[in-house]
């Protein structure tokens, strides 16, 4: 089966990528990538795969948060919960698998390995660089499904930019006039020698509701804070760089009446987070540098039902570095990492300890080496990690690049296979998600084992013009095959689920496989873009049984149109899914599917009006696509989204 579909991949692509009259004076942009082998290289010369999207583009396409600029890449799917998070999928791994980085350092989530997308503002971004499919040879643990990367913008030059956007949920507001407000404000200045940025983030979100009528709402109200502090100098060989974080975070939805009283019982999150990185790296000799990174993070958290509250309490400690060393044709990158955390969670109002201290600690070598000629790459690497509490893992990978030049095109064949792991984290193993207002609660299991995968990879790239010349053309096919043990996911507990609650609980799915293929085309003419997108996905697991909450089908369309004389950018983007795999009754017999596929449709207009000052207009989901609560219960399935149509105004002033 999985021949065959690999087979229907190459046979679609083959129309597309079969258009090869061009010259070798394209006008294509190459980006620089790090993402790929943790050095700079140019895209075309990566021997792993990674997607790219630019800066300008996410600031066109964001009104402040990484959520929107993410839907743009092919083969990631995001999912928003009823929890008001967002959860990342990469080629059938969930967010838990998927690392997410800023220059190469992990942002690290202590609660999870998954990051809080809205915590991570959208200015000031260079591009976004994504790696999909297994990582963890170079990235650890939490990267078994991929890596996206942020790269943030460098400058010695003072800035001081300014971003305000308003917004209104169409038809779903929970009071008549409601607004929700964001405001960015990024700042970068010299002071006595020491290059110093401030970078602030404020949401108010009003939350929204489908039902008026009913007191449970559907999106919670939220108000987040977002301070990042930082300053880095140059001491001649050595830079210094320090970097302070606070996040404030409150949210709140009604969920049910008291009982018997006129009272109402609410969910609520009130969370508090510190992080302190410190940086060191050479300046002096690029080609064979160094760094040397710390964190320490104290997170903070009050958060479940009004008359059942959890004070949770997390720290997390971590030291990284790596030195690349070159050896004639070889690049050498090796370096280690140091972790420990612990998690702490109490139930005031019954006075009971839930998690009692529970700590783990972890130290991590990996080394890779990269054989580069001018048109072949090979790259082999290993990484082992000891666990406190699971003892020695090790993973090894190979990879490979050929590059192909025709007589008015380029191509280049990438191909990997290798091994990863991940350890099970504090969250799966011991903590209590109780969100039994929103009519569930997850589990963690103190018997949960690591978990490893086998997998493979192979992509071809194609770049050529097109059109006599005035446009180019790029596209790329990848498959993709895991064969994993013991996979983490969190599966209905049928004895302890009711109709009015269902009960997640961690725990180890013996033997699994997941596989599937990726298409995508981007045609770029002189005022008019394209982008389309196309991935295939089946997980099944030893009883072929299928993996929650992958969707089968997702299809991806981009339109970007320039109105030059009017410094006007539109942007029309689509995003499909379909035949994601449908959960249980508690009783275990299948629900009955009343939706099942979706489109959202998203419009944005950019307009310039000085080279300081630019506005922008947005309506997302322009149908108003979204999930019927009332359907979606113990007994029937709607895999839509919880979402609403929401109309922005924006704009932004560059001082």
């Amino acid at each position: 089966m999985y021949i065959k579909a690999s087979l229907s991949a190459m046979i679609l692509a083959l129309p597309i990528t079969s258009i090869a009259q061009t010259s070798p004076d394209s006008n294509q942009e190459e980006h620089i990538v790090v993402t790929g082998t943790r050095t700079a290289k140019l895209l075309s010369n990566s021997p792993v795969l990674v997607d790219v999207i630019d800066g300008e583009t996410i600031a066109k396409i964001s009104h402040g948060t990484l959520a929107q600029a993410l839907n743009y890449l092919p083969g990631v799917v995001v999912k928003r919960s009823v929890k008001d998070g967002y959860n990342i999928q990469m080629q059938g791994f969930d967010g838990d698998h998927v690392l997410v980085l800023i220059n190469g350092q992990p942002v690290i989530s202590p609660t999870g390995s998954s990051a809080d997308l809205d915590q991570i503002p959208a200015d000031n971004i260079e591009q976004i660089e994504v790696i999909r499919g297994a990582a963890s040879v170079m990235y650890g643990s939490s990267a078994m499904g991929g890596v996206i990367n942020i790269i943030t913008r460098k400058s010695d030059e003072s800035a001081l930019k300014v971003d305000y956007d308003i917004s209104q949920y169409q038809g779903n507001t929970i009071e008549d006039g409601d607004l929700n407000h964001t405001i960015k404000v990024y700042a970068n200045e010299s002071i006595i020698g020491w290059q110093t940025q401030l970078s602030a983030l404020v949401i108010d979100d009003q939350g929204f509701d489908y039902d008026s009528e009913t007191v449970s709402q559907n999106a919670a109200s939220v108000d987040k804070t977002f301070i990042t502090l930082g300053a880095s100098k140059d001491h001649g060989t050595i830079e210094t760089s320090l970097k302070y974080q606070w996040l404030d975070e409150k949210k709140l939805k009604d969920s049910t009446k008291i009982p018997n009283q006129s009272g109402i019982i609410y969910y609520q999150t009130d969370v508090t987070k510190h992080q302190l990185d410190f940086g060191l790296k050479s300046t002096k000799n690029q080609k064979s540098p160094w760094q040397l990174n710390a964190t320490h993070i104290n997170h903070q958290e009050v958060s479940g039902q009004s008359n059942s509250i959890r004070d949770t309490s997390i720290k997390l400690s971590e030291i990284n570095g790596q030195k690349v060393f070159q050896l004639n044709n070889i690049e050498l990158v090796t370096g280690g990492v140091i972790h420990a955390d612990k998690l702490h969670q109490f139930k005031p109002v019954d006075n009971i300890i839930e998690v009692d201290d529970k700590s783990r600690e972890s130290v991590e070598l990996f080394a890779q080496g990269n054989w580069i000629k001018s048109n072949y790459q090979l790259l082999a690497g290993v990484r082992g990690q000891y666990d406190s509490d699971f003892g020695q893992h090790s993973a090894i990978r190979f990879s490979a690049m050929k590059n192909f030049k025709f007589e008015n095109s380029t191509m280049q064949w990438r191909a990997g296979i290798g091994q990863s792991y991940r350890v099970p984290n504090l969250k799966e193993r011991f903590y209590i998600f109780d969100h039994s207002a929103l009519g569930y609660q997850v589990l963690g299991n103190e018997d949960l084992q690591p978990e490893t995968a086998e997998s493979i990879n192979s992509s071809i790239t194609f770049n050529t013009s097109v059109f006599e010349n005035t446009a180019d053309l790029q596209s790329d096919i990848s498959v993709h095959y895991s064969k994993t043990e013991q996979l983490i996911d969190s599966v209905i507990d049928d004895e302890q689920s009711t109709s009015d609650l269902k009960v997640y609980q961690y725990t180890n799915i013996s033997e699994a496989t997941i596989h599937g293929f990726d298409i995508s085309s981007e045609l770029k003419l002189t005022d008019w873009q394209f982008q389309l997108n196309y991935s295939y996905l089946t997980s099944e697991d030893d009883n072929n049984e299928r993996l929650f909450s992958r969707p089968r089908h997702q299809v991806k369309f981009n339109i970007n149109y320039d109105i030059d004389a009017y410094d006007i950018e539109l942007i029309a983007y689509a995003v499909y899914q379909a035949g994601e795999a449908v959960t249980k009754q508690a009783d275990g017999t299948k629900k009955d599917v009343k939706n099942n596929e979706f489109t959202t449709f998203n419009i944005l207009m950019n307009q310039s009006i000085t080279n300081n000052l630019s506005w922008r207009f947005s309506i997302d989901n322009l149908l108003n696509e979204h999930q019927n609560t009332s359907i979606n219960s113990e007994t029937t399935f709607d895999a839509r989204p919880i979402s609403s149509r929401t109309i922005s105004a924006g704009i932004s002033y560059q001082f």
